[in-house]
C-alpha cells in the first residue's frame, strides 16, 4: 500500500491548503487570471450588429438563456417549501448540510453506480468554485517545489484563468478531432513526470461535445495508475449524452482517486442557483490528504443557499423521464446544426455525442476573414449571430455553437449562418 499511488505524494498535499492561503509574491492579478470568453465576447459586441434581425445569442452556456425546457418541478416546490418553514435560515456546516451530502450520496449511486461517504463530498457555489478549491488544495506555494496540471486542448477556458495565480505549470494535451476529439494518450502519457500533481479530464466535452467509450476512459486510468497521478473529472455535463451512455470515471476506477466535479448548471437547467459539489473516489485509501483538503479549504466559507440545500434532495430525486426530455432537445438541435454545417462550404464539424455545444471548424483560407475572432465578429455585426471564437478554448480556427436555443432559434441561425457564408467565401 505504501507504494501505490504514491502515498506519500498524497500526504503531501496537505500542505497546500495551509500554504495557499496567501498569494505568491510578485503575482500581476489583475494580468493573469482574465476570463478569455468574458473578454472576448466585449470586443465581438463592443458594435451593434448592422442587421435589423433580432441578436442570437449562441455564446455563453447558459441553457436557460432561451427557453429550452423549464426546470425540473422537483426545484420550485421543494425551495418554495423550504422557505415557507421557516426552518431553513440558518448558518449551516460550510462543507454543506449532511442531508444535502447524502442526497449527492444517493445521486451518484443511482446514476453513477458509485458509492460515495458523505465525508468525502463538499457542496460549492458551482463547478466554478468546485475547481478553484480543488486546485488550492492540490497545488501548493511555489516554495514546496515545481508543480504541473495536464489540462485538455481544446478545453475549457476557466481551468487556465483559475491557475494561472498559483504558480503552477500547464500542460496542455490534445484532443484529436478525426477521433471524435478523444484524448491523445500517447501526448497524456508523454506529459507525466514526478511533478505532475493531478489530470483534469473534461467528459462529456465543452467545447467539443463528446463523450469518451469506457475503453477510452479505461486508457486514460491507465496511465494515470502508471504515473500515480489522481484524475479531476470535470462530468458536470454526465448523463447528457445521446448516441452511447455516458460512463462516470470513478465508476471504472479501482486504483486512482477520481475528484468527480458536478452540480445543478446543466442538467437541471439551474445555472443560477450555484449548486455544485465535489465527490472524492478514493478506492484504496490514498488520497486521505486530498479529502482533508478539500473539507478545510470547503469550511473557509459557507456554501450553497440553505434554502437550495433543503430542497436538494427532492430535486435529486427529479425522474429520468424529464431529463430524457431536456437532453432530445439538445440532440435535435446538434442534428439541426450538423446537418446546416454540412451543407455550407468551408465549414466542417463533428456530429456532437453530448454536452451543449459544437466546434465548428473554420476551413483555411475559405473565406475572406483573417481568423476565427474576425469571422465571429463580422457574424454577429452582419447577421446578429453571436458564437464565440476557438481561441477561447485553445481551438484557434472553430467556433464553438451553444445547442441551448428552441430548434425554431437554431434552425434561423443555420439559414443566416449560411447566408454570411456564401457572402464571404474566397
Amino acid at each position: 500500500m505504501e507504494n501505490h499511488l504514491g502515498l506519500g505524494i498524497y500526504k503531501s498535499l496537505l500542505l497546500s491548503y495551509v500554504t495557499l492561503i496567501a498569494p505568491t509574491e510578485n503575482t500581476d492579478w489583475q494580468g493573469t487570471s482574465k476570463n478569455p470568453i468574458r473578454s472576448t465576447l466585449a470586443g465581438i459586441t463592443s458594435t451593434p450588429p448592422s442587421s435589423s434581425k433580432t441578436i442570437i445569442n449562441l455564446g455563453l452556456g447558459d441553457p436557460t438563456h432561451y427557453p429550452l425546457h423549464p426546470p425540473p418541478v422537483a426545484a420550485t416546490t421543494a425551495a418554495c417549501a423550504a422557505i415557507q418553514t421557516e426552518r431553513h435560515n440558518g448558518y449551516i456546516n460550510g462543507i454543506g448540510s449532511l442531508p444535502a451530502r447524502q442526497a449527492i450520496v444517493d445521486y451518484h449511486q443511482k446514476w453513477d453506480g458509485v458509492n460515495y461517504h458523505a465525508d468525502s463530498v463538499v457542496l460549492t457555489h458551482g463547478v466554478g468554485q468546485a475547481l478553484d478549491l480543488v486546485f488550492s488544495v492540490l497545488f501548493p506555494h511555489h516554495s514546496y517545489g515545481p508543480s504541473n496540471i495536464l489540462l485538455p486542448a481544446p478545453g475549457f477556458s476557466q481551468y487556465s484563468s483559475l491557475l494561472a495565480n498559483l504558480g503552477t505549470e500547464v500542460r496542455y494535451y490534445d484532443c484529436v478531432e478525426e477521433k471524435d476529439w478523444e484524448v491523445d494518450t500517447k501526448m497524456l502519457d508523454s506529459l507525466c513526470d514526478e511533478n505532475t500533481r493531478a489530470i483534469l479530464i473534461t467528459n462529456p466535452s465543452n467545447p467539443c461535445g463528446s463523450n469518451f467509450s469506457k475503453e477510452h476512459l479505461s486508457n486514460i486510468l491507465a496511465i494515470a495508475d502508471k504515473h500515480k497521478i489522481p484524475i479531476i473529472a470535470d462530468e458536470i455535463y454526465g448523463h447528457m449524452t445521446w448516441s452511447s451512455p455516458f460512463i462516470p470515471l470513478a465508476s471504472i476506477s479501482a486504483t486512482v482517486p477520481v475528484i468527480t466535479l458536478s452540480g445543478l448548471s446543466k442538467r437541471f437547467l439551474l445555472p443560477g442557483w450555484r449548486v455544485g459539489w465535489i465527490a472524492l473516489h478514493d478506492p484504496l485509501g490514498v488520497a486521505e490528504g486530498i479529502r482533508e483538503g478539500i473539507i478545510v479549504w470547503g469550511n473557509r466559507f459557507f456554501g450553497p443557499s440553505s434554502i437550495v440545500q433543503a430542497a436538494l434532495p427532492e430535486i435529486l430525486a427529479t425522474p429520468s423521464e424529464y431529463f430524457d426530455a431536456v437532453t432530445a432537445k439538445v440532440e435535435k438541435n446538434a442534428q439541426i446544426v450538423h446537418s446546416g454545417t454540412s451543407a455550407i462550404n468551408g465549414l466542417y464539424t463533428n456530429m456532437p455525442a453530448g454536452a451543449l455545444y459544437m466546434l465548428i471548424r473554420i476551413q483555411p483560407a475559405a473565406f475572406n476573414l483573417n481568423d476565427d475572432v474576425e469571422f465571429c465578429t463580422a457574424l454577429y455585426r452582419e447577421e446578429a449571430v453571436f458564437v464565440l471564437p476557438g481561441l477561447c478554448f485553445g481551438a484557434p480556427g472553430y467556433f464553438r455553437v451553444v445547442l441551448g436555443a428552441p430548434a425554431e432559434i437554431m434552425t434561423d441561425v443555420m439559414e443566416r449562418l449560411s447566408a454570411f457564408c456564401d457572402k464571404h467565401r474566397v
